[in-house]
């Protein structure tokens, strides 16, 4: 109701400067008002958004240019086919990055993404793979020993060239949707991480059951024999001792590990919980007690493990003397004792148990079941990429190993083809094909995580971080397709569409935040980018002309490698203080 003791022209005045809101939901000036956050505060219209991709006008300049540069660069140090499968590798990895940021479907999307994980490992080793075998198989072998050096450094190349024009097309796809986030990297490499551990526990069963169901030929076992060996050794060691001697160091180990896992996985296992209905806390003196013990145990046991170490440097029969026979004796006696070695290690294994049981209770009991659910599916993407070997192992590991096989030049092959039939028949296909399939989703998890440390370490700017990385494994393509043999026009073409790039992204993600992707930013944008692809162009065309039509003195004369050594110190140096 309107006051009656103010007259109306000041009351609607002093309304419009206190902001009162009309009945519209707008203040009287006509503008809209600020809507209060949760925690009762306004927001802050004039903070960038940092989470802002690039305008559509300027992803599309870096998705061109990206898709220019590379598609002139990977067929030149390779076959088309890297081409295909660094941009179908693009896709996925730009995909499983989408469905990892989504809200909606999440629990869908979190499984969706574990299987493609698979995928994303298997197109950038196909990408790089693919081109480095091609080139071998076309170079070698050589006539004299002098060319294994040249040839070998133009392989490495062009495998460059091809893993960094992957690296452009996974940036320049992303940059489309701005799928690549700091946030989203890291959960994707946690994703991969989880999916990468059901295959791998799947597989290291399979391989150990298969040499364990030949023990009579586990000396021979193709490629684990060794790590066999090894395990088998220190299990002895440590369960098994030599009798007759005292095994102070690995008895000491053992006790003060066990005692210290034990201590911690009673202090963790809720007990005032479950002994609530009873009143005389019997259970709990109990487990202070255990507690107590164990970490006495661990304290003594830590306190002599250095003195321990004497055992290494002298001979037992000096240590005997040194003690006395009756006290190395029992000294032998106790830590020599295989039943209470196995009665420590069946404690150490239980008490490990507990505690991840209880982690695992504890953490459930904290969260909602949609957020349980979405914890979970990466373990169900791994179990899809279980399935999927299961039912394609046969086929897929025949076509890989055929391919590999045409491609490696004389005698590489017939070797390869040897080792691998020997592997194969040993261990079977299902367990080579899923121990392959485990190492794929490891290195899409391991591409994850450095992507994660370059934009959280601030490698390539955050807030744009796709066209950053797009610009960045163009340059590195351009860099070093020289290397591999291509020519002086196109490495020139390749550089200038890497800051060309860089420049889109960079300057289309600084005017979508401050005027937004509305049209009205096309004016400023197209005149930037025509100057920044003008400069370039200029400077490439520049460079061709120098080098088309400049004396060219001999580089291996000692004269000319001072002065080219600093033209590439100062090239750096300004090309770091442009980028800057």
């Amino acid at each position: 109701m309107r006051d009656q003791n103010l007259p109306a022209g000041p009351h609607r005045s002093n309304a419009a400067a206190r902001g009162v809101a009309a009945s519209d939901g707008r203040v009287p000036d006509g503008t809209a008002p600020d809507r209060t956050t949760p925690d009762g505060k306004v927001p802050d219209r004039t903070a960038p958004d940092r989470t802002a991709g690039p305008t559509r006008a300027s992803a599309a300049v870096v998705l061109i240019a990206t898709l220019a540069a590379t598609a002139l660069l990977i067929p030149r140090v390779g076959p088309d086919l890297s081409f295909a499968i660094a941009l179908g590798d693009a896709l996925v990895f730009a995909a499983s990055l989408w469905l990892v940021g989504r809200e909606r479907y999440q629990v869908v999307g979190y499984a969706a993404a574990g299987v493609l994980a698979l995928f994303v490992g298997a197109g950038f080793v196909l990408a790089t793979g693919y081109a480095s075998l091609q080139l071998l198989s076309a170079m070698f072998p050589v006539t004299t020993p002098e060319l294994v050096q040249s040839l070998g450094l133009q392989v490495a190349s062009a495998t460059v060239v091809v893993f960094g024009g992957t690296v452009a097309l996974v940036g320049a796809v992303a940059t489309v949707g701005n799928v690549l986030r700091a946030e989203t990297a890291w959960d994707h490499a946690k994703l991969a991480v989880k999916t990468f551990v059901v295959p791998l526990l799947v597989a290291t069963l399979l391989l150990a059951s298969t040499v364990l169901g030949r023990v009579e030929g586990a000396d021979s076992a193709p490629v684990t024999a060794p790590l066999v060996d090894a395990v088998g050794g220190a299990v002895d060691a440590l369960l098994s001792p030599v009798p007759g001697r005292a095994h102070l160091f690995t008895f000491c180990s053992l006790l003060f590990v066990t005692a210290f896992v034990v201590e911690r996985a009673v202090k963790a296992l809720p007990v005032a919980e479950l002994t609530a209905t009873r009143s005389d806390g019997g259970r709990e003196a109990a487990a202070r007690t255990l507690r107590r013990a164990a970490d006495q145990a661990a304290l003594a046991s830590g306190v002599a493990l250095p003195v321990t170490l004497v055992e290494f440097a002298l001979d037992p029969a000096k240590i005997e003397s040194a003690v006395t026979p009756p006290v190395y004796g029992l000294l032998a006696a106790v830590t020599g004792a295989g039943v209470l070695r196995w009665v420590l290690a069946v404690a150490l294994v239980a008490s490990l148990a507990a505690l991840a049981v209880t982690w695992l209770l504890r953490r459930v009991s904290r969260i909602d079941s949609r957020t349980v659910a979405v914890e979970l599916m990466p373990f169900v993407g791994g179990a899809g990429v279980v399935v999927l070997v299961a039912l394609t192992h046969g086929t897929a590991l025949d076509i890989a190993l055929t391919f590999v096989a045409d491609r490696l030049p004389g005698s590489f092959a017939t070797e390869f083809t040897r080792q691998s039939s020997e592997v194969v028949d040993f261990y079977g296909s299902l367990t080579v094909t899923l121990t392959v399939a485990a190492l794929l989703v490891g290195l899409t998890a391991l591409l994850s995580l450095l992507l994660t440390v370059v934009i959280s370490v601030e490698m390539v700017p955050s807030d744009v971080a796709p066209p950053a990385l797009a610009a960045g494994g163009t340059f590195v393509a351009a860099a070093f397709a020289a290397g591999a043999g291509v020519g002086a026009p196109v490495v020139l073409v390749g550089l200038v569409a890497s800051f060309v790039a860089w420049d889109a992204g960079e300057y289309g993600t600084t005017l979508r935040r401050e005027i937004g992707d509305t049209g009205r930013e096309r004016g400023p944008e197209t005149a930037h980018l025509g100057a920044a692809l003008a400069v370039g162009t200029l400077g490439a065309v520049g460079a061709v002309l120098v080098y088309e039509y400049a004396p060219r003195p001999s580089v291996a004369a000692e004269s000319t490698l001072p002065f080219a050594l600093v033209a590439v110190v100062v090239g750096l140096f300004l090309l770091v203080a442009a980028l800057r």
